[in-house]
């Protein structure tokens, strides 16, 4: 009697990748994850279109040269968000005092052995590899804030838990203003005040430290007119009065935006990038995106960092404790107010001072520390998910 022929049973594949796409999509907020890979695939793009011309007429050419450095940054980011993504954010408690101090060693370390460029002494580094300790300290900040609050409801109220939180504050806005940064100091200052004034801030000490700001302002203006500051503040009202000196990237900025027009001169068409905007892949990407892509190609970029920042702000609002919420609140706040100072300083809406446009100007310290951001947020968002399905 013949025996009867084995049937291995069928496996469809389809249906297989189908549940695995299902299983990744139901864990994390798949909206925040597109529009990271979109901003980050437009970044490649224009930091390959606003540095070609740099590249090609330099000493040793190679018109690949930001592309692939660029390429670079984005595909290791991921790989940081991934990680960041599937790391238990609760595990920040045991992590967030050691991030704090971490971060000011690394800022005491710049001012004593780091790489000086232009007059600013900014990034870390040996050989050809370098990282800007304070894009690091925006990202532990908002670690160290959303723990230190989220132990004890109190610490806001506190006079011991003020004095932590204030000092903390005072030493990196004092560390990052001596490279010299401000608008940096100031990001990572603003997140703090965010995250303590979600957590129940008197108002009185945001409108305190706003009176120091605007006392300082007059400070500079009126006793300190031969300082870099000064220069810096005046220049901002008339960029256009030292238009070969200090104003000079500002002005060249606005003529850039200018010659974009409603719909831009066209992709790879930018003039500022032929050695008239300094360094275009960097601070001042924007001035290079608005005259290649005109106006629409300007505004459809912000909206697309609203919407990336409606999503962040939800997943904040989803989030099932607070430590998730102030997480989630800190890394939208640090999105929302970096774009806001890039495109006011690109428009000469504010002083010039050096901040980069998120997942699209030139770095790889900016790109790793909004990409580990993001992968806070996830992770925030895949806990409130299995809360719920719970």
């Amino acid at each position: 009697m013949a025996r009867a022929k084995k049937v291995k049973p069928k496996v469809n594949t389809s249906k297989l990748k189908s549940s695995v796409i299902g299983r990744i999509a139901g864990s994390y907020d798949m909206t925040v994850l597109g529009m990271v890979l979109i901003l980050s695939i437009f970044g490649v793009a224009m930091v390959f279109s606003a540095g070609y011309y740099s590249t090609v007429n330099s000493s040793d050419p190679n018109p690949l040269y930001f592309l692939m450095r660029q390429s670079f940054w984005v595909l290791t980011g991921l790989f940081i968000l991934l990680v960041v993504a599937n790391f238990d954010y609760h595990k920040y408690y045991k992590l967030a005092n050691v991030l704090a101090i971490a971060s000011i060693v690394m800022l005491l370390l710049v001012l004593a052995v780091g790489i000086e460029v232009n007059g600013a002494r900014r990034w870390l580094g040996y050989g050809g590899f370098r990282i800007t300790p304070s894009e690091l300290s925006k990202l532990f900040m908002i670690i160290f804030t959303s723990v230190f609050l989220s132990q004890k409801e109190s610490n806001i109220c506190s006079q011991r838990g003020l004095l932590i939180l204030f000092g903390t504050m005072a030493a990196h806005f004092a560390l990052i203003v001596k490279q010299p940064n401000l608008s940096t100091a100031i990001v990572v200052c603003a997140i703090m005040l965010a995250i303590m004034f979600v957590a129940g801030l008197d108002y009185k000490w945001i409108a305190g430290l706003l009176a120091v700001g605007v006392l300082g302002t007059f400070v500079i203006l009126t006793f300190m007119k031969d300082t870099h500051w000064y220069s810096r503040l005046t220049n901002w009202i008339d960029p256009f009065a030292d238009a070969q000196g200090e104003g000079y990237q500002v002005s060249q900025s606005i003529i850039a935006l200018g010659n974009g027009g409603v719909t831009g001169l066209g992709f790879g068409k930018s003039i500022a990038k032929n050695l008239y905007l300094p360094e275009p892949q960097n601070d001042f990407i924007l001035a290079v995106i608005g005259e290649e892509l005109g106006y629409v190609g300007f505004l459809v970029l912000m909206l697309a960092y609203l919407f990336l920042l409606y999503r962040l702000i939800v997943v904040a609002l989803r989030a099932t404790d607070r430590l998730g919420f102030y997480l989630a609140t800190g890394v939208a706040v640090m999105l929302g107010l970096q774009v806001i100072i890039n495109v006011a300083v690109v428009t000469a809406s504010m002083p010039a001072t050096g901040i980069t446009l998120p997942f699209i100007s030139y770095g790889g310290s900016s790109m790793w520390s909004f990409m580990a951001a993001m992968g806070i947020s996830l992770n925030v968002s895949r806990n409130s998910k299995k809360k719920v399905k719970q």
